[in-house]
């Protein structure tokens, strides 16, 4: 059980990887070279902090990357216990999918927010 629940971990965690690629690949696509990206929004909807597009749009990636592959790289995974195996796997799902939907709200906003400025 340890072994499978090992493995779906980092299918789940390979896969919320895929999609903060690819929606990050695609905003680079549709984003201009100049523009910076919002990144904090006031409670009026307001952009009130922003990056240069590099690092607005590999923030998520780059911390999910390093989060998502902790686990494997530390060796936290491989457990014989089998209640520490699923609480492990538990953990990697719930960051895995966390850290994909932060992505997609971040870019969905930001995107937003450069459409109604008229810079995309």
């Amino acid at each position: 059980m340890e072994t499978t629940l090992r493995v779906l971990g980092d299918g789940l965690s390979i896969a919320a990887l895929a999609i903060i690629a690819a929606t990050a690949q695609g905003a680079w696509k549709r984003i201009g070279k100049d523009v910076s990206i919002p990144l904090l929004w006031n409670r009026d909807g307001k952009p009130v902090a922003r990056l240069a597009k590099p690092l607005g749009l590999l923030a998520i990636p780059l911390i999910a990357i390093v989060v998502l592959l902790s686990f494997t790289l530390t060796q936290s995974t491989f457990t014989k216990d089998p209640i520490q195996a699923m609480i492990i796997f538990l953990v990697r799902a719930t960051l895995a999918a966390s850290l994909a939907l932060s992505q997609l709200f971040h870019l969905r906003f930001a995107i937003k927010t450069l459409q109604d400025e008229g810079t995309l």
